[in-house]
C-alpha cells in the first residue's frame, strides 16, 4: 500500500537550508522549541503538499507567503518533496488511470519505459509559488510536465490524507448550511457531518435529509444522534475533562425558510450541548458556550472519528498535524491526550509542536523522536534531535526537562531566595497564593521530590520540603531522610495534622471556603479541587476572593511559615 516515508522542506518561509524529517521509522514526532522559532512553520510545509488541502489556505495560510522573508534576494522557489512507497504495479495502474484522464496520453510509452525497473519508492516536488503549484515526480522517464502533474495528483488522491488540526484557529459554526451544489465535494464542517450521517448508515446522506417526510427524517437524525453520541461518551472517557457526566450533544435539522425580505434562508443542521441539572431539568447551549477544553475535545473528536478526508482502506498511514494540540486542557486531560496520540501514531504518524511537559512523558514518548526548532543568526529554521542542537538558548528544553522530573533551578535561583520543594502543581498554587516571599517548586509527585533534594543540594541553593501528612508523604519523608542524613531533618516537613487525622492539601481549607470560592467563581458545586485551584490561580479575580478566606484557613496556612526553616 502506498504511503508517505519522508519529507524535504526547501526554501519555504523561514527555512533556507533544507529540513528533512523521516517518517518511515518514527510514527510520533514531537517538536518543540520557543516561540517564534519555526514549529508551525514546518507543520504548515508539510501541510502544503497535499493539494487537498488548498481550500484551507484562507484558514490556515499555509500557501500564502511562501518565499523567504529573510532572504528577500534568493531565487530558490519554495518546494516540499515527499518520498512515497511505492511497487511498480502499483505506479502502472495509477500511471493507467491518468492516461484516460489526460489530454496527451503517455500511458504506453511511460509503462514500457518502466521496463525491468526495480521501483520501490518515487519521489515527488511539489513547488509553492504564486503562479506555479504543479507537481513533478523524480523519475526520468516522466518527461511531460502536464502529465507529470496530473499522474503526481492522481498518486496523491490515492495517499493517506495530511489532516491538520490548530487548537488556535479551528472552530465549530453555530449553523452548518447544507449546500446542494457540495453534493459531490462536500468540504469543511459539511464533510464532517455527511462522514457522520455515512458512518450511522450507509445509505444515509445530509444532502437527502430535507427530501425525507417528517417521519422518516426523525427516524434518520435519531439514528445519527446515536451513532454521535456514543463516539463522544467513548472519548470523553479518554479524556475526561471536568467532573460532569450529565452532558449530551444532540444535531437538530432546520429546513430551508423564506427570509422576510423574501430571499431564502438555506437548510440547516446545528450541534447542541443538552446539560441536564440536578432537577431533570435540560439546558441547551452551543458548542462555543462551554468551555475551552470541553470546545476542544468536540471539535478534536469530530475532526479525528468523522474525518470525510480519510481514504477508503482501513485508515491508517495517515499523517496526523497538530499545532499546540490540547492547549486548554487542564494537566490531567493532557496526560491522556499523550496516551491517545501514542495510540494513534500505531497505524498514522502524529507530528505535534508542543510546550508541554505533559505531552513529553518519557515513559510514553521515545526522547530519541523528539526534535527542537530554533533560528540561526540569519534567522533560518533549524530542526535538530535534541541530540544534536546546538543552540544557545538552553531555555528550549524546558518542557523535556519538566517531563523528566528535573528543573534547571540553578539557572534562575540565587543565594538569597527561599526555595519551597511541594509534591505537584496544586501544592504550588495554593502555598504560593498563601505564603509570599517564598519560591515554591512543583515537583511531580511526593516520591519525586528526592530528585530535586540532589539538584538542591548539588547547586548549593537553602531549600526546604513540603510533604502531605499521610502515608506516602511519610514515606517519602523518611525515604529522603535515610538518602541524605539526618543533617537535613529540620528542612524535611509534613503538613501540620489536623486532630488525629491524616492531612492532605484539601485539609489545610476550611469547609466553607471552598464552596465559596466556586461560588465566585460560577463554578458547579461538584467542581473537583483541582479545577477549583488552579480556575482560581489563574483567574483576574484572585486577589478579592482570597481576601474573603476565613481566618481558619489562613491561619492553617500561616503556620507553615513557623516550621520552614531558612
Amino acid at each position: 500500500m502506498m504511503k508517505y516515508t519522508r519529507f524535504k522542506i526547501n526554501a519555504y518561509k523561514a527555512i533556507s537550508t533544507p529540513i528533512d524529517i523521516a517518517i518511515d521509522k518514527e510514527n510520533l514526532v514531537p517538536i518543540i522549541g520557543v516561540n517564534e522559532c519555526g514549529k508551525t512553520t514546518i507543520l504548515k510545509a508539510i501541510l502544503a503538499f497535499d493539494y487537498h488541502n488548498d481550500a484551507f489556505d484562507n484558514l490556515y495560510h499555509h500557501l500564502q507567503d511562501t518565499n523567504n522573508l529573510y532572504d528577500a534576494g534568493s531565487e530558490d522557489a519554495a518546494s516540499i518533496t515527499a518520498t512515497i512507497s511505492i511497487s511498480k504495479d502499483e505506479l502502472k495502474d495509477v500511471i493507467r488511470e491518468t492516461g484516460r484522464e489526460a489530454a496527451e496520453d503517455k500511458t504506453r510509452s511511460y509503462i514500457g519505459k518502466l521496463g525491468n525497473k526495480s521501483i520501490e519508492n518515487i519521489s515527488i516536488t511539489r513547488r509553492l509559488n504564486p503562479d506555479d503549484k504543479s507537481y513533478s515526480i523524480n523519475l526520468r522517464i516522466f518527461d511531460s510536465p502536464a502529465f507529470n502533474d496530473i499522474l503526481a495528483k492522481h498518486i496523491i488522491r490515492k495517499l493517506p490524507y495530511i489532516l491538520y488540526f490548530d487548537d488556535f484557529r479551528d472552530h465549530v459554526p453555530d449553523r452548518i448550511e447544507i449546500d446542494a451544489a457540495m453534493r459531490d465535494n462536500p468540504s469543511g464542517w459539511l464533510a464532517i457531518v455527511e462522514r457522520l450521517f455515512n458512518e450511522s448508515d450507509s445509505k444515509f446522506s445530509i444532502f437527502e435529509i430535507e427530501e425525507k417526510d417528517e417521519r422518516a427524517r426523525k427516524t434518520i437524525l435519531a439514528k445519527v444522534n446515536k451513532v454521535l453520541q456514543a463516539t463522544l461518551a467513548k472519548e470523553w472517557q479518554t479524556f475526561k475533562l471536568d467532573d460532569s457526566d450529565n452532558l449530551t450533544v444532540a444535531m437538530d435539522f432546520m429546513p430551508a425558510s423564506n427570509n422576510e425580505d423574501g430571499t431564502v434562508k438555506p437548510a440547516y443542521v446545528k450541534f447542541e450541548i443538552v446539560e441536564t441539572d440536578d432537577k431533570g431539568e435540560e439546558h441547551y447551549f452551543y458548542v462555543r458556550d462551554r468551555s475551552k477544553g470541553f470546545y476542544w475535545f468536540f471539535n478534536f473528536v469530530m475532526k479525528l472519528e468523522f474525518n470525510p478526508k480519510i481514504v477508503s482502506n482501513d485508515g491508517s498511514n495517515a499523517i496526523y498535524l497538530l499545532d499546540e494540540p490540547g492547549s486548554y486542557l487542564h494537566a490531567t486531560a493532557q496526560v491522556r491526550l499523550c496516551k491517545k496520540l501514542r495510540k494513534l501514531s500505531e497505524k498514522n504518524t502524529v507530528i505535534y509542536c508542543t510546550h508541554s511537559h505533559y505531552l513529553l512523558d518519557p515513559e510514553i514518548i521515545p526522547l530519541k523522536s523528539i526534535k527542537i526548532t530554533s533560528k540561526n543568526d540569519s534567522k533560518e529554521i533549524v530542526l535538530s534531535s535534541i541530540y544534536n542542537y546546538a543552540g544557545q538558548d538552553k531555555s528550549t528544553f524546558q518542557p523535556i526537562y519538566d517531563a523528566l522530573e528535573i528543573k534547571p533551578f540553578g539557572l534562575t535561583y540565587g543565594d538569597g531566595d527561599k526555595v519551597v520543594l511541594v509534591e505537584g502543581i496544586y501544592d504550588y498554587y495554593c502555598f504560593d497564593m498563601f505564603l509570599p516571599g517564598y519560591k515554591f517548586i512543583p515537583c511531580r509527585n511526593a516520591s519525586s521530590v528526592v530528585y530535586y533534594i540532589a539538584l538542591m543540594i548539588g547547586w548549593g541553593i537553602s531549600f526546604n520540603v513540603i510533604w502531605d501528612n499521610d502515608e506516602e508523604g511519610i514515606d517519602c519523608r523518611d525515604r529522603a531522610l535515610h538518602d541524605f542524613g539526618d543533617i537535613f531533618c529540620d528542612r524535611f516537613h509534613l503538613l501540620p495534622k489536623k486532630g488525629n487525622q491524616k492531612t492532605i492539601l484539601q485539609d489545610m481549607f476550611a469547609g466553607n471556603d471552598l464552596v465559596m470560592i466556586r461560588e465566585e467563581l460560577q463554578l458547579p458545586r461538584s467542581t473537583s479541587f483541582d479545577r477549583t485551584i488552579y480556575s482560581l490561580y489563574y483567574d483576574s479575580r484572585k486577589d478579592g476572593i482570597l481576601s474573603k478566606i476565613s481566618s481558619e484557613t489562613k491561619n492553617t496556612f500561616s503556620n507553615i511559615d513557623g516550621i520552614l526553616n531558612f
